[in-house]
Formats: structure tokens, sequence, C-alpha cells
């Protein structure tokens, strides 16, 4: 649990990660030292786990986003634990995966990828069914994005 200082300074970091110690500081009515320390307790506890830049996609060509999903079966006397953990180490490497979630129901896994075009989307999924059995993958091209947020509210997790 953190303080509602901490979640006033995790929000502020989300919201802009360049932010000084001393812009915090002011917002949050405290030390420029006090908020550095608070910020490398926030790090070292893992509530911080990285700062990134939000880049365009349009910008560096990836205009197209897609969800899919994926369920993965395994050969008779196939380890399956073995063929999860290749599956998961080739999502890895893949650069257009975004995002791979493990999850419950039909599917096993769903990803959300970036392609420049459906030429690409083609050769990805092309690839993944290479990675390991893939007995079923759905498809779903994103039309528009009415929300994509990376900001996670703190409420509820102060004591």
């Amino acid at each position: 649990m953190i303080d509602e200082t901490d979640a006033q300074i995790l929000d502020l970091l989300q919201q802009d990660g360049r932010l000084s110690n001393a812009a915090i500081a002011e917002q949050v009515g405290l030390t420029t030292s006090t908020v550095f320390e608070r910020v490398k307790k926030l790090e070292r506890k893992g509530f911080i786990q990285k700062y990134v830049a939000v880049v365009d996609p349009q910008k560096l060509g990836k205009p197209i986003t897609a969800f899919i999903r994926l369920v993965i079966g395994t050969a008779p006397g196939e380890d399956y634990a073995a063929c999860k953990q290749d599956f998961v180490d080739q999502c890895l490497a893949e650069p257009d995966i975004l995002e791979c979630h493990s999850v419950a129901g039909e599917e096993c896994y769903l990803l959300k990828v970036r392609v420049a075009n459906t030429g690409e989307l083609e050769k990805l999924l092309e690839r993944l069914r290479t990675y390991t059995l893939v007995a079923k993958s759905t498809s779903s091209i994103v039309m528009s994005t009415f929300k994509e947020e990376m900001r996670i509210s703190a409420e509820g997790s102060v004591s």
C-alpha cells in the first residue's frame, strides 16, 4: 500500500515521466529532496518499473493495430510447458507484438500488434503459426481507437 502523496507522485509521473522532482514537489507540497527519496523508494519497491516515451505509431509507419487470439495445442507426447515457453520466447523476440497475454477462456493467448499494413500482419501471422502448434488464430483489425491509456489509477491502493 502507498499513501496519498505517493499516489499523487505516481499519477504525475504517469502523465509526464520527465517531470522534475522540483515540479512534483511544488504540486504535492513537499521539498525536492523528499520527492527524490519517495520516487527512489517507489522505484525500489517496483511501483515504478521503467520510464518510456510514448510515440506516434502513424509517424513510425505502423498505423495498423490488430488483436490476435490464439489457441495453442501440442502434439501427442510434447511437453506443453516447453511449447508454451517457446511460444512466449518467440513473442518476446517479435518487435511488432506489443503485448502478449495468457488468457482464460476459449483462447490461450491474446496479442496486441502494430504493423505497417495488412501484408505485414499476414506475414506476422504466418510466423506465429510456425512457432508452435497453433490450433486456431483469430484476428481483429482496429478500425479506430477512442481510448488507449497506459496510466493506471492508484485509487484503492492508498492506505
